[in-house]
């Protein structure tokens, strides 16, 4: 080893004469050692390195800056495309509201929108409206892609909200069809309609706007008078809950479900089954509650079926 590095300074130590003889005039000389021209090689290699290292990252830097730009410009593009179809959801319920009148139908205030979903749905309003005041640069992903489901079931409610109008035309007649007029479930009752102690253990009653059916996970659930689906889905406190629309002022609401088969917007006929018992949300085990509303108040459902 100490030959080698012997050999490797002596080799590095040696000079190097280079001699420049132009054409006219007198030469000349530079003399160096090996080391020097190895040290200045090596310098302009570093320095030239790093001057194509900085050129690249460079480049790289203003694509992406361009791509970022381009790519900005494309979700602002498509962020005032959802907003205007927003807003023409928006003029939607306004036509809702007229159709609803002209045929002499109940609004939506006559209709069981359960307060929780109520809320849920104000709140989701509230938020696309901060969204889009938002700078884009500020954007969560997430956020913009919970914007974009809110509006695609803010559609579907209005579809089927527009189906139920037409099938209350077509059925304009045969009110005594869209009355609820059987039960549910073939399960026990297990809590009536009315003022009970809170089932939570609190010291407390409350009205309970519905009767609750206690029967086996699973146990089928029939919708009890024809009608429309106009939300199936969660409802906070109520969980897997279904709400039909029947028309004539009658509404019906199945909570605590699961094993939902119907969508917003389908028609129903009177002992379809929509789902089945389970216990989800607000619940103290498997059972399924059920409400029955008339012009806006829930009345006693126990009315409506032997």
């Amino acid at each position: 080893m100490s030959n080698f590095i012997n050999t490797l300074a002596s080799f590095l130590g040696e000079r190097v004469d280079i001699l420049v003889m132009p054409r006219k005039g007198a030469s000349f000389k530079f003399k160096f050692r090996r080391i020097t021209l190895f040290v200045v090689a090596l310098t302009w290699l570093l320095i030239t390195g790093a001057g194509l290292l900085f050129f690249i990252r460079g480049y790289d830097y203003n694509i992406i800056k361009t791509d970022n730009n381009f790519m900005r410009m494309k979700m602002q593009l498509i962020a005032d495309e959802l907003e205007r179809g927003r807003k023409y959801l928006e003029l939607t319920r306004t036509t809702d509201t007229q159709m609803r009148q002209m045929l002499g139908m109940p609004g939506s205030k006559n209709v069981n929108l359960p307060k929780g979903l109520a809320e849920v749905q104000a709140q989701a309003d509230q938020h696309a409206k901060e969204l889009f005041a938002t700078d884009f640069k500020d954007l969560e992903v997430e956020d913009f892609a919970k914007y974009v489901d809110d509006l695609e079931e803010s559609a579907q409610a209005r579809l089927a909200s527009f189906q139920e109008i037409a099938w209350y035309f077509a059925n304009k007649k045969e009110g005594l069809n869209s009355t609820p007029s059987i039960r549910p479930s073939n399960a026990r009752i297990s809590s009536g309609y009315g003022y009970r102690l809170d089932p939570f253990g609190r010291r407390s009653s409350k009205k309970h706007n519905g009767v609750d059916f206690a029967g086996k996970p699973d146990s089928p659930i029939f919708v009890t008078a024809d009608g429309v689906v106009r939300h199936a889905g969660w409802v906070p406190s109520f969980g897997q809950a279904i709400l039909v629309d029947h028309g004539f002022g009658y509404s019906t609401l199945y909570a605590h479900t699961t094993g939902i088969q119907v969508k917003a917007g389908d028609v129903v006929k009177r002992g379809d089954k929509i789902a089945t018992m389970g216990s989800s949300g607000h619940s103290t085990g498997t059972h399924l509650h059920y409400e029955v509303w008339k012009d806006g108040q829930p009345v006693n459902p126990r009315n409506y079926f032997k």
